[in-house]
């Protein structure tokens, strides 16, 4: 908690010594860091489910944006991957494109509702034991390069607690798995 505070007092500081005329033309992108640390990590995660990891703690990350073109509020649970930065502040600054390589602006979100990606991939690459990671917002895959494979429903188990590759998959679950495959073989190749 004092962390936030005192991060908070040195973003209010920041903002303060802009100029209003500049302020008015300032998009302000605030986005978390990737996880917590194994050391530190609280209840409902564990130390194995954190920092280093392609789990939900570590890929699911706050990301707020202010400015004055900044019209909508709230949340929103569209599945953006810190690449799309690249893009966005790219339209943001006149760019008439609005997809560079894997990254896609989601410049439309400042100003209303929209869907800007079906799949939101994650890679962990280390030499040793690659992981990836594709995720369609209610099932998500991760597999390792030593052929060890996890699934999970975000929506009914968000902390991932329960891989339902170890039971009886449904006919949904099946081709749910089926399709984050197949994207995952598409994003790879």
């Amino acid at each position: 908690m004092a962390a936030i505070e005192a991060m908070d007092f040195q973003i209010g500081k920041l903002l303060d010594n802009i100029p209003e005329d500049e302020r008015k033309n300032t998009i302000i992108i605030f986005m978390g860091d990737n996880g917590t640390p194994n050391q530190v990590a609280q209840h409902p995660y564990s130390s194995s489910t954190v920092k280093n990891t392609l789990y939900q703690d570590v890929i699911n990350m706050p990301l707020f944006i202010s400015g004055t073109s900044v019209a909508r509020t709230g949340t929103d649970t569209n599945l953006i991957v810190s690449a799309d930065l690249f893009a966005t502040i790219a339209e943001i600054t006149g760019s008439s494109t609005n997809e560079i390589y894997d990254s896609k602006s989601f410049k439309t979100l400042l100003t209303h509702a929209a869907s800007i990606r079906d799949y939101q991939y994650s890679e962990l690459v280390n030499g040793t034991e690659d992981e990836w990671a594709i995720s369609n917002g209610v099932y998500k895959l991760i597999v390792s390069s030593v052929g060890i494979a996890e699934m999970y429903n975000l929506v009914n188990d968000p902390y991932e607690n329960s891989n339902l590759l170890n039971g009886n998959l449904s006919t949904i679950e099946q081709n749910a798995k089926l399709a984050l495959e197949t994207e995952l073989t598409n994003i790879q190749n």
